[in-house]
């Protein structure tokens, strides 16, 4: 059965985005709305937009739990956002801009250590 777009975007902003939640109500395979958002720019970015809209949500609870003083969410937020300054359990190393580092190892004859 072929899906038209219009019925697609129907289903994604009645389901706010939710890729599979828009597939069960049309009855089709999620698939077939990821495959329809690869060709059609604007399925893409009525799923882009609501993902946004997620996110920027999920950030102002964010933000109160980190004023609350909540002790997760100081560390999740400096873990994330504030890795960039140095937060991380892990650093990777890299040449300049992100590059492989060129690494040259010098053997040194006569050393005596």
């Amino acid at each position: 059965m072929a899906y038209r777009t219009e019925d697609i975007i129907k289903a994604l902003e009645e389901t706010h985005g939710m890729i599979y939640l828009a597939a069960n109500a049309l009855g089709c395979s999620p698939h077939t709305i990821y495959r329809r958002a690869e060709k059609n720019a604007h399925v893409q970015d009525v799923i882009d937009s609501y993902r946004g809209k997620l996110i920027d949500k999920a950030e102002l609870k964010l933000e109160q739990a980190v004023m609350n003083g909540e002790p997760w969410a100081v560390t999740l937020t400096l873990k994330s956002l504030g890795k960039n300054r140095g937060y991380v359990e892990r650093q990777e190393v890299t040449g300049a801009d992100g590059k492989p580092m060129n690494i040259r190892w010098v053997d040194v004859e006569g050393d005596t250590d």
